[in-house]
């Protein structure tokens, strides 16, 4: 080989690594101790705004390198977290709760050094919302389509406030503003948006200093975060959607930390004096009925059969009881429960008799079921999947399995079930975080999504808009609550879900990380915690 040619294919590979990662190693962690984690994630979440791979994207990725407005108190374990002061220090709004100003933190500085100001808030509301901007990104902008669902219009008003008017009475706002992220300006602009994920920078706890697709990041401790130096010193995140790995990798040593391990492995895990994390939070499997089409539109009876053909204690049974049965969309003990309507009971007899009143015969009705391999809160599909095939052929329903990647379902739920290419599907795995922020229903519930775009499973109830609508109007919390409560008892009524499992959010530490707080949520607080160095 021509000494030419070797120097053209080293300089190839340069770009190619280049591309890959955006440093190398760094060396020996700093003062709190390095925490490695083993993801459920089949991949490292790109870290946008906002990030992928569902909420673990946000909980790992976008929550340690982003501040928002807002930002979740998810430092207490006793009280379902709420909304709380961050880069915006305080808020005021109108009567009519359609005007919203904030005041802006000062000192705040991204990781690149530039400072964080009114112009950033606007720049990035003009990135994933004005399409005539330079700087607008499209694909973040339709995952983060949600959370801009009532803005009608913002503005600066000075350097450190920015003011945002929304299109109808809106009391949600600052909760959709804690997953709203800032990045860098500077750094957007000069990397543009298709390399901007190999350069990101926030103004969060920890920046970004290693990035290699598919198989790691690291997250450093921000030494200059506004609210103070974090404890911890580093953050490594490593993709393993089997279960079985991210055991593997813990009892090795190679990680602190195991998202989901095989729940068969709790006790042994326990009895090796690891921590075992667990606790009741707002997480459901819940999958989605396609109700654009037959069999299941204007089919309640035949929705209420595969409800009562559940066998929850089973599927509990099953997964060493790290999960349990779910009565209705959220759990007994969340503001959102409803007592009204009595849920669902595993009753075979009753599930064959609803089946018949549908007009189905047992062995005359196949259905297809999409679901994730892995990925983020998902729990254990397959194992959970293959007693779901068994609980339907016990009342005469064959169940074809479709596994997919967690990201294509996340895909599904942006296409919608009417999509040509997903119409096939009839019902669609589905693991919301069920009453974790009051903003989160309205994607799953309402009759339209932002755009104008039909809900995803087709569900439209006139009910239920009317509900979820006077809830987010409410400026009194608990009036709120009670109109969701309305919401639940329809959706319960109507049997619009596959009301499956709760999941009590198994996690395993090493008996070296220290200050961990459980919260009641999918998110968590990493600023507080260290691990013991070697």
């Amino acid at each position: 080989m021509g000494l030419r040619l070797k120097h053209a294919l080293l300089a190839l590979l340069l770009v190619v690594l280049a591309g890959c990662t955006s440093a190398a190693a760094s060396g020996p962690p700093p003062t709190g101790g390095e925490l490695r984690i083993a993801m459920s994630a089949g991949n490292i979440p790109f870290p946008s705004t906002p990030p992928n791979e569902g909420y673990e994207g946000y909980r790992f990725v976008g929550n340690n390198i982003y501040d928002g407005l807002t930002r979740l108190n998810l430092d207490q374990s006793t009280t379902l977290p709420t909304p709380q002061p961050s880069l915006a220090e305080s808020w005021t709004t109108s009567k009519d709760l359609t005007t919203w100003t904030f005041k802006l933190r000062q000192g705040v500085h991204f990781h690149d050094g530039t400072a964080f100001d009114a112009d950033a808030v606007i720049f990035q509301f003009d990135r994933l919302r004005t399409k005539t901007s330079p700087y607008y990104d499209s694909k973040s902008a339709a995952s983060a389509a949600a959370a801009f669902r009532y803005f009608k219009s913002w503005r600066k008003v000075d350097a450190r406030t920015v003011q945002i008017t929304t299109t109808q009475p809106y009391a949600w706002l600052v909760w959709d503003l804690a997953g709203i992220f800032f990045p860098s300006p500077a750094v957007v602009k000069k990397y543009g948006n298709d390399n901007y994920n190999q350069h990101a920078s926030g103004t969060g706890p920890f920046r970004m200093t290693k990035y290699v697709d598919g198989e790691e990041m690291e997250l450093t401790r921000n030494d200059n975060y506004w609210g103070g130096r974090v404890k911890l010193g580093r953050i490594v995140l490593y993709p393993q959607p089997e279960p079985a790995s991210r055991l593997s990798m813990l009892q090795s040593g190679e990680v602190d930390w195991a998202e989901v391990p095989s729940p068969d492995s709790v006790q042994q895990l326990r009895n090796e004096h690891y921590q075992i994390e667990m606790g009741k939070y707002p997480h459901g499997i819940m999958p989605r009925f396609n109700l654009f089409r037959t069999p299941f539109k204007d089919n309640l009876k035949l929705r209420q059969a595969l409800n009562y053909a559940l066998d929850r204690q089973g599927t509990a049974a099953l997964l060493n009881n790290v999960g349990y049965p779910a009565t209705e969309y959220v759990y007994d003990g969340n503001p959102s429960y409803t007592k009204a309507t009595q849920g669902y009971s595993y009753d075979v007899a009753k599930a064959k008799q609803l089946l018949a009143e549908a007009g189905y015969q047992p062995g005359q009705l196949t259905i297809t079921m999409a679901y994730p391999t892995g990925g983020s809160g998902n729990m254990y599909p397959d194992t959970m999947m293959q007693k779901l095939q068994a609980d339907f052929a016990a009342i005469g329903v064959h169940t074809n399995l479709r596994p997919l990647e967690w990201n294509t379902i996340i895909s599904i739920g942006l296409d919608g079930l009417n999509a040509k290419q997903w119409s096939d599907i009839d019902i669609l795995w589905a693991s919301p975080a069920a009453g974790m922020i009051p903003t989160g229903y309205s994607a799953t519930f309402f009759c339209n999504r932002p755009g104008g775009l039909p809900n995803a499973a087709g569900l439209c109830d006139p009910k239920i808009d009317a509900a979820l609508t006077a809830a987010s109007q409410q400026s009194d919390v608990a009036s709120q609550y009670r109109y969701l409560q309305q919401m639940m008892d329809v959706a319960l009524k109507n049997a619009y879900f596959l009301f499956w499992m709760h999941d009590l959010n198994l996690r395993v530490l090493s008996p070296k990380v220290h200050g961990y707080v459980q919260p009641q949520s999918w998110w968590v607080d990493f600023t507080q915690i260290t691990v013991e160095e070697d």
